[in-house]
């Protein structure tokens, strides 16, 4: 069953113009931290552990961070009610269990580093390639992220241990596979002929959550969902189109919508 899209997206996900990056985050209850899904549960769940046993770029870890890691796990058991019991490393051993990808982040040297992961069902970026940097490096090919830096740096020192909060980020894509690989960036050239099921929302619901017996550190949660786009029209209304045509150059590009994101939005237009 896929969840319903004002459940997983209940606020505005579209700002349409003047485009600008926000944090957009909003306050989280505990007991709403992951989602759980028991009938898409076992495919995902079968899907990570074929991914994670091939060897993919999947976990990454630097030393050093396995009192945030072992936090982590605790906070995922006691979610599912039960004990995680298993051998191996505790990040991977709590997201071999849950639907959402795990990445913790640690202050260190006055900045926030990503430390550990288990990032199976990226959105086209390697987990290899970001371990051990910086939110700003993280960040680097997404465009204009720098009129945002320090925003993001300030909400993850304002948040308090034990405190979560939430967000959603979206693409337009036209693969329904979960893990979209760093390097299939190729967009198509047009709109396909039936965009109403052939392009996909893909919306990362992330939460942030500042651990309490590791201050220092927080873990970060993403789960993918999509939905064909005729499926959300009377949720979207007409927003995403305004949204798409909004947008500049460089981010449009990078999103992989430049080259036929005003077609979709005449079209939602006509579908509206």
């Amino acid at each position: 069953m896929v969840l319903p899209f004002a459940e997983v997206v209940p606020t505005t996900l579209f700002h349409a113009e003047p485009f600008r990056w926000r944090v957009a985050s909003r306050a989280l209850t505990t007991d709403a931290w992951l989602q759980f899904d028991p009938d898409d549960l076992p495919g995902d769940l079968a899907q990570k552990e074929r991914i994670l046993a091939a060897g993919a770029d999947a976990f990454v870890t630097t030393p050093g961070s396995e009192a945030a890691c072992e936090e982590v796990c605790e906070l995922v058991a006691a979610a599912l009610g039960e004990e995680l019991d298993g051998s191996g490393h505790p990040l991977e051993l709590a997201a071999r269990r849950i639907h959402e990808d795990l990445v913790v982040m640690e202050r260190r040297d006055g900045a926030w580093v990503m430390t550990a992961g288990v990032v199976c069902f990226p959105t086209r970026w390697r987990p290899s390639e970001k371990i051990g940097r910086t939110m700003a490096v993280i960040h680097e090919p997404v465009p204009r992220y720098g009129d945002i830096a320090t925003a993001v740096d300030r909400f993850f020192d304002r948040l308090q241990p034990g405190r979560l909060a939430w967000r959603a980020n979206w693409s337009v894509v036209g693969d329904a596979a979960l893990r979209l690989e760093a390097d299939d960036r190729q967009a198509p050239r047009s709109l396909p002929t039936d965009p109403d099921h052939d392009l996909l929302l893909r919306v990362e619901r992330q939460t942030v959550r500042r651990l309490e017996r590791t201050p220092d550190a927080l873990v970060f949660t993403i789960r993918i969902h999509r939905w064909p786009i005729g499926e959300v029209l009377g949720e979207i209304d007409q927003a995403l189109a305004a949204e798409l045509r909004a947008l500049p150059v460089d981010v449009a590009t990078y999103k992989n919508l430049d080259h036929w994101r005003h077609e979709l939005a005449a079209h939602l237009d006509g579908r509206g």
